[in-house]
């Protein structure tokens, strides 16, 4: 009746975590951060930390990460703005928009046959290609939904409960990403 689960090894558990802390460093930081700072101290922060973030992704991967540069790069552009012109949506609205570049990209490279997880992290988590195509589409619905509901609590409620619904938000990501991958863990056969 239950679908017997495939775990992942030890070994990818371990990397799967740890890179998972260096990518949610920043964003941990930044709303661990925000009781004690001000917005725009804290968003000045959460610049900094992304940097360092996609730094140590660097030596952790041994290869420039794409992604880490692509989330620094929104990360000062809005986070400029918001310290620039003293207006906090624009650091909310970085979230809509890395959540829908995400989900599109994602969507397109299926569309073309192209599964970007699978190329990214498939040396770290290998998996069966037909396993990483249907992580991909749960991540496309992940992330529109990540933006639909960032866009809610950005337009109906304080910068306060943004704050708390971005840390709510990390423990679901983490939490979604574990379901996902035990869910449609298939290892590779081994040569």
């Amino acid at each position: 009746m239950f679908k017997k689960l495939t775990f992942p090894s030890k070994r990818v558990l371990r990397h799967a975590f740890i890179s998972f802390l260096i990518e949610f460093s920043p964003i941990l930081v930044f709303v661990f951060s925000y009781k004690y700072l001000h917005i725009y101290k804290d968003t000045f922060l959460l610049m900094i930390m992304t940097i360092i973030s996609t730094f140590f992704a660097y030596i952790k991967e041994k290869r420039i990460p794409y992604v880490g540069l692509y989330v620094a790069l929104l990360t000062i552009i809005f986070g400029y703005i918001t310290i620039a012109y003293r207006i906090p949506k624009f650091i909310q609205i970085r979230d809509t928009f890395y959540d829908l570049t995400f989900a599109l990209t994602l969507a397109v490279g299926l569309l073309y046959g192209k599964v970007f997880f699978k190329d990214a992290l498939n040396t770290s988590i290998p998996m069966l290609r037909e396993s990483w195509i249907k992580v991909t589409q749960a991540w496309v619905v992940f992330f529109i939904a990540c933006a639909i509901m960032n866009e809610f609590i950005r337009r109906n409620f304080s910068i306060h409960a943004w704050i708390q619904y971005k840390m709510i938000m990390i423990f679901v990501s983490i939490l979604f990403a574990f379901i996902i991958l035990v869910s449609f863990y298939k290892p590779e056969p081994k040569h």
